[in-house]
């Protein structure tokens, strides 16, 4: 009889019978995206293929053609977009400019950049292997409807967005900076405090903001906001984003090992400075 599943539902089937007392329910997405990973990577470049391109080749093109005209960048402002090392894109653009896709020149007022520009053969080659390469990400999606694709781009996006924004980012609601779940895991974890998922105030809340009025401190870990669990900065946009100016929000904070059920009151439109009553709590 045929079972529905993937080659990682055998794997933690396996697992739970070998080793029923860990928890691999994480694997169950960072495998799946690895091995989802190869078989998209091996399907675009069956497009590629047909150019002599690679992807990395076509990531470059790419990047030029996003520019706009003169469709230019700085060779260090491309490597920094691809998180690339001086060596490797040195061996790209080489490999590009010897198809005359794409040709380096002399920054006008720096002659210590240089540029990389797109050539007149660069956009052809981009606008005839463009379409394709849609057509063929859209072939690579074909399990999913409109409404899967939507929603797991959703997900996907808050997973993102955390990594991408692992420094301390401010929440202007707030009036605080706070460090993304997966690292206020491991700061917590650093320190031998328990490690739940949620958001690290970063620094001391500024003085007369929302946070600070609330007794927020520097070290608090966020976990939820009206009872909603917050592990994104876009989930704690959104909880702030949907009460009304001057309304009260409770939070669910971890100072240490102590839970605290704070009361944020948001700050109306163009009011200076604190406003409204705060307080805390120790949660029972």
């Amino acid at each position: 009889m045929h079972v529905h599943g993937d080659s990682v539902d055998r794997l933690l089937q396996d697992w739970a019978r070998e080793r029923p007392d860990l928890d691999f329910a994480p694997v169950a997405i960072v495998t799946r995206l690895a091995r989802l990973r190869r078989h998209l990577d091996a399907g675009l470049q069956h497009v590629f293929d047909r150019y002599d391109l690679t992807a990395a080749d076509f990531t470059v093109i790419v990047s030029l053609r996003r520019a706009g005209a003169p469709y230019c960048r700085a060779q260090a402002e491309l490597m920094a977009q691809l998180g690339l090392t001086s060596g490797t894109m040195s061996v790209r653009i080489d490999r590009l400019v010897s198809r005359g896709v794409v040709v380096r020149q002399d920054h006008p007022d720096d002659r210590r950049v240089q540029l990389i520009r797109l050539t007149d053969e660069g956009l052809r080659l981009f606008d005839e292997i463009a379409p394709a390469h849609l057509a063929n990400e859209d072939r690579l999606l074909s399990a999913l409807t409109a409404t899967d694709r939507e929603q797991l781009a959703g997900l996907l996006r808050l997973l993102l967005e955390s990594f991408e924004d692992a420094a301390a980012i401010a929440v202007g609601a707030l009036g605080a900076e706070v460090y993304p779940a997966h690292v206020a895991r491991a700061r917590r974890a650093a320190v031998g405090l328990s490690d739940p998922a949620g958001l690290l105030v970063a620094g001391p809340p500024g003085p007369g903001t929302p946070a600070a009025v609330a007794g927020l401190r520097q070290g608090d870990l966020i976990t939820a906001v009206s009872d909603h669990e917050v592990r994104s900065r876009g989930a704690l946009d959104s909880e702030l984003a949907s009460a009304a100016p001057g309304s009260a929000l409770r939070v669910s904070v971890l100072r240490g090992e102590q839970p605290l059920e704070l009361t944020l009151t948001l700050r109306p439109p163009g009011q200076p400075g604190a406003c409204g009553s705060a307080g805390a709590h120790q949660v029972s």
